[in-house]
């Protein structure tokens, strides 16, 4: 069984429809200014959360115009319409694939009630989507970060009501960072739950957003989302506090942890010498031992150190992911280079292909 750890939605294209709120909310509904359901389409609304001018760098329609690249265009089709992502993936050779919306900000950083409503929509928008294929695609379970004291209760409802298998982390939220103990209620429902966290980031952020190219910002956003994260899972004490909650990261490669084991690990020597000037009370082992347990990564096929990440951290808590149908996909040559690879055992390709993400996910 091959199990795609990572692809997206074009919920943007429907913003009306996904984000259509009623009562006190119902003023925040997008509307629909021009024409078509595609990479022009556009809408007046005010969901957006962060720097308005990095946000505006970042966006990279351009992208997906046919005149660019008509095969990469036409593929975005795949984005909301669940039949014909059914033939794409079984092109690429994919039996399950684990689904997030591309504009995941929107249900998950707004603040307060907001927040819960656009959640809630999204998550009872994007399970309406994929019905008749609920055993193929698989969409994680927003959650609200702006809201923090809801996020556990939707959870629940969405793996309990929705038959979701993963819940979705921010990297960090405003000012908090996810070691602040606002989130235990979330893990603590997550470990109750048995399902993984998914550590999608975007590419927004204090750092990124000084940048003045969507090049610069995309090349530094995933990496720089995803540290933050592990630093507050590993070295505040969350894996200590949790130590079954399971947390995967996407889109930094799987080579992208290896240098953080280390450079925590180096730091680890000094601090846990003074614990309780240097903060290092919270932890009892060395970081990489956290990582080790309690981390999983995405690859990317044609990683040429894949094999060094495979004997640190093991080839089981290394994912594949495809980002279909984003432009920097190798859709449909991801599964199948990852096949051709030499350096790999027949046994490492198979788990990263599949095995590992069955487990994570309890399939």
């Amino acid at each position: 069984m091959v199990v795609d750890l990572d692809s997206h939605l074009r919920e943007g294209y429907f913003l009306d429809e996904v984000y259509r709120l009623d009562g006190p909310y119902a003023k925040y509904t997008p509307v629909k200014v021009t024409g078509g359901r595609d990479h022009r389409t556009h809408f007046l609304h005010s969901l957006e959360v962060g720097d308005a001018r990095a946000r505006a760098i970042f966006r990279h329609p351009y992208m997906y115009d046919p005149k660019y690249d008509p095969e990469v265009a036409e593929r975005q089709i795949g984005g909301y319409d669940m039949e014909r992502r059914l033939v794409d993936i079984r092109k690429e050779g994919i039996h399950k694939q684990i689904i997030f919306p591309t504009g995941i900000g929107i249900p998950t950083v707004n603040a307060g009630g907001l927040g819960l409503a656009l959640c809630r929509a999204y998550n009872d928008w994007v399970a309406g989507l994929v019905k008749g294929y609920e055993e193929i695609f698989l969409p994680v379970a927003m959650a609200p970060a702006g809201c923090p004291d809801e996020m556990a209760s939707e959870l629940r409802r969405c793996v309990r009501e929705l038959g979701m298998k993963a819940g979705h982390l921010v990297p960090y939220c405003g000012p908090r960072n996810l070691d602040d103990p606002v989130f235990y209620p979330y893990y603590e429902t997550t470990e109750e739950l048995g399902v993984p966290l998914f550590c999608h980031p975007n590419s927004n952020g204090e750092l990124t957003d000084r940048f003045d190219t969507f090049f610069k910002q995309h090349v530094l956003g995933r990496p720089m989302n995803c540290t933050a994260a592990l630093v507050a899972l590993v070295l505040g004490g969350v894996f200590e506090k949790f130590p079954r909650l399971r947390v995967a990261f996407f889109e930094c490669s799987a080579e992208w942890i290896l240098y953080w084991m280390h450079r925590m690990d180096d730091d680890y020597e000094w601090a846990k010498e003074l614990p309780a000037l240097t903060g290092a009370e919270t932890i009892t082992m060395p970081p990489s031992e956290y990582v080790k347990r309690n981390c999983y990564v995405t690859c990317e096929a044609d990683e040429k150190r894949l094999p060094a990440a495979i004997e640190e951290i093991g080839a089981d808590h290394i994912c594949l992911a495809t980002d279909y149908p984003h432009f920097d996909s190798r859709y449909p040559h991801t599964v199948s280079q990852i096949r051709k690879r030499t350096d790999l055992t027949n046994q490492q390709k198979e788990s990263i292909l599949g095995e590992s993400a069955a487990g994570l996910l309890n399939l």
